[in-house]
């Protein structure tokens, strides 16, 4: 038998574009053409643009978010003032002030409310009409100068 026309059943002979020599001639190919500056950082992806834009329009991205996160926070932190224990004082001061007038308000709310309503009980005591207990509601309401004035004066 000639060895030279024996063939062997299972192996196929690969086909060019996988084997060494396509390679070789590829990145001969790639390394031997002449390439403009930002190209020479990356002689194999000069070809490709897609994956390089993709790369700057993530890059850009990236930054854009950062700018505005970073706008946003300064526009958080705009009207806050740091503590400062120097008039720490004061503005406890200022907060008990604050909390007596709450209180006075809603004691003198308390107050005409009780008012009205041993009105409208006195009034449906005499009468037992619709009518004559809406009078005494009308009748009991303080006017907006009183209010004022009881809210002055501190009476309960």
């Amino acid at each position: 038998m000639d060895s030279d026309n024996l063939t062997f059943v299972g192996a196929a002979r690969q086909p060019k574009k996988y084997s060494s020599e396509a390679f070789s001639e590829a990145m001969t190919k790639i390394l031997g053409s002449t390439l403009t500056g930002s190209d020479k950082r990356q002689p194999i992806l000069a070809r490709s643009k897609g994956l390089e834009r993709k790369l700057e329009d993530e890059k850009l991205d990236y930054k854009a978010r950062k700018i505005m996160s970073a706008e946003k926070k300064a526009l958080k932190e705009k009207g806050r003032i740091i503590p400062d224990f120097t008039t720490f004082e004061y503005e406890k001061g200022l907060r008990k002030v604050a909390t007596r007038g709450v209180v006075k308000l809603f004691n003198a709310i308390r107050t005409q409310q009780k008012v009205t309503e041993v009105a409208v009980q006195s009034a449906s005591e005499k009468r037992k009409t619709l009518v004559s207990i809406e009078k005494a509601k009308s009748v009991s309401t303080m006017s907006k100068s009183s209010f004022l004035d009881l809210l002055k004066t501190g009476q309960k």
